[in-house]
This record gives C-alpha cells, structure tokens and sequence, in this order.
C-alpha cells in the first residue's frame, strides 16, 4: 500500500479543499486592480507627452530630419512636413578651393614671379584653334576650372560656396560633379559654335548648369507644395546669380568681337543641366500628390536610387559624357571641313 501511495495521486478531502478555498487570495480582476490601471494609464499619457515634446524638439532643431548637422543656415529653408534625403556636401567647396588656387597662382606669377601671368590660365581655358587644330579636346572639360576676371571669379565662387553646395546636398556628390562637368562642356562646346571669340572660360556654364538642376528638382517633385519657403528662397537666390552672371556675359571683350564668359554659354549649360536633371540626376520621390502625413513627419525615397522611377544616375553620366563628346566632333569637323563658325552657315 505504501508504494501505491507513492504513485498514486493524492485526493483531497472536502475539509480539506474548502480550508485551502478560504486562505486563497481573491482573483485579481482583468487589466489589474483600479489603481494599477490608472497608475499605467498616468504613465502612458507622460509617456505620449514626452514623446510629442521630443519630436517637437527634434522639428525645430533639425527639421529635415534624415539630414545631418552640416545644413548651413545659409541656404533654403529646410521643410517642416518632409524629411528629404542629403548628403554631407564637399564637392562643390573643393571645386572652390580649385578656382581659388587656380586664380591665386596666376596671380602671383604676375606679381612676384616677374612672369607675363596666367600661365595656369593659359593651360586650362579653352582656346578654339587649340581644341580644332591642335586635338587638345581636354580643354573643354578643364575650361570649367579657371575664371575671367575678379568679378567673375567672385560670383562664380560665392555661387559654388553658397549655391552649389546647398545643391550638392540635395542631388548627391556624383549627380552635383556630373551636372557641373557635362553643363560646362556643353556650355564650351556652344561657345566655341555660336561666338566668335576664340577663348572662353566655362566655369559659370557649369554653374549654370547646377542652377538648372536644383531648378528642376523642385519642380519635378512641386516643392512649392511641401516647402513652399524654401522654394521661393531658392528660386531668388538662383535669380539673382543667374543674373550677376549675364551680367559679366554682357561685358565683349576688348575688341568688341565676342565674349569671353558668353550667353549663349550660360543658356545652354542652364538647359544641359536641366536635362541631366529631368532624365534622372535629380532626386525624383513620387508621381503622387504630396500631402501631410499624419502625426510623425514622413521620409521620402529617391526612387531614382533604387531603380524605380528612371535610369540609374551613372549611365545618365555616361550618356551625357558621350552626348558632349559627340556635339564637340561635330563642332570641331565643321570648322575643319568647312574652314567657318556654325553661325556664319546657320
């Protein structure tokens, strides 16, 4: 019996189980006892309020969101509604600091060297008979690099600072270097077929071409809708360089028979860049009409980047390099076959 007490289970009494009925705790009600539900419903209120006072925070102290401390405060206004993605910009500083040791050692040659000066001009800027008869095509590209003039390295540089930068952010550093190199060449190639000046400097082109980028960008995803200040910001910001560029366009050279820094330049860098913008080296993030989240801001997806919305950004580069290579073989046969300007035929 013993050892069918060991395996068997033990039965409770009645005695037994209305003792153990009596001693147990009464059960606890669903959700916890009134003060539990109010000491957690206290907590989730402090909770959200926190939460709301973080973002709020957050909003006001980096209101792009995804973006890094490195927005100058000098730039547009960043949107309240979106979180667009950036980049940390250093292309467009150190494209900058090229002109200014450019111009710097040009300008020292002059001044302390005893030489004639301009010797890194000389090497850089495009000369018509040099890219025509001498095969040195290079120029077209290397032109974006030098400036004609103070005034002309002043706004090219303070563009590039200000500007430029401010659009590296929001295309990217590829897209930004691409729009600047490929305008400029366009720009060069334009100058050498419609001016008759035979040097020409195509560093405003390229920026040029950057101002119709960063154009495009906002009106191919209607920033005007989400951040209707910083679109208005950038679009007089891009007025007014664009026009302080004309400007030094309008200005002939000495003998009054064309113009170094040109407008025909200037509008075909600012259409070249618009176009390399519009076929995918501008940020595109929806076909759909933009609208205010609800509660949390929301982050946009630059569809170009995954593939989704048009043609990777590196073959538009190549595109547009090869584009620019072929405008120039044209230009450059012209002038060989025929011995003339495009504009005296045309």
């Amino acid at each position: 019996m013993d050892s069918l007490d060991a395996v068997l289970p033990r039965t409770t009494t009645g005695s037994e189980a209305e003792s153990r009925a009596v001693d147990a705790p009464p059960p606890r009600p669903m959700g916890g006892t009134r003060e539990e539900r109010a000491a957690r419903e206290l907590a989730e209120r402090d909770a959200a309020v926190s939460e709301a006072r973080l973002e709020a925070r957050r909003r006001r102290e980096t209101p792009e969101g995804v973006t890094d401390g490195s927005w100058n405060p000098l730039w547009s206004p960043l949107s309240q509604v979106y979180n667009v993605p950036t980049v940390e910009p250093w292309a467009a500083y150190a494209l900058a600091w090229c002109h200014v040791a450019a111009f710097t050692a040009d300008l020292l040659s002059y001044k302390l060297a005893g030489g004639s000066g301009g010797d890194v001009f000389l090497r850089l800027a495009l000369f018509d008979d040099a890219v025509v008869y001498d095969s040195q095509w290079t120029r077209v590209f290397t032109a974006g690099l030098v400036d004609f003039g103070l005034v002309h390295f002043a706004l090219v540089n303070a563009g590039l600072a200000l500007v430029g930068a401010e659009a590296e952010a929001l295309l990217g550093t590829f897209p930004f270097l691409a729009v600047y190199a490929l305008s400029a060449a366009f720009g060069g190639v334009a100058s050498m077929a419609m001016d008759p000046s035979k040097l020409h400097v195509t560093s405003s082109d390229g920026l040029m071409g950057v101002l119709g980028a960063l154009l495009l960008y906002s009106a191919l995803n209607v920033e005007n809708e989400w951040n209707p200040s910083g679109f208005t910001t950038r679009l007089l910001k891009c007025g007014a360089l664009a026009v302080g560029l004309q400007y030094v366009a309008s200005v002939p050279t000495e003998d009054g028979a064309g113009h170094v820094v040109n407008a025909a330049g200037h509008l075909v860098g600012f259409a070249s860049g618009a176009a390399l913008g519009y076929l995918g080296l501008s940020p595109t993030f929806t076909s759909e009409k933009f609208e205010p989240p609800d509660g949390r801001r929301k982050n946009l997806e630059d569809v170009t980047e995954v593939g989704a919305g048009g043609p990777k950004k590196v073959w538009v580069g190549l595109g547009g390099f090869s584009a620019a290579v072929v405008a120039l073989c044209a230009v450059v046969v012209f002038k060989r076959v025929f011995d003339a300007d495009p504009r005296d035929v045309f």
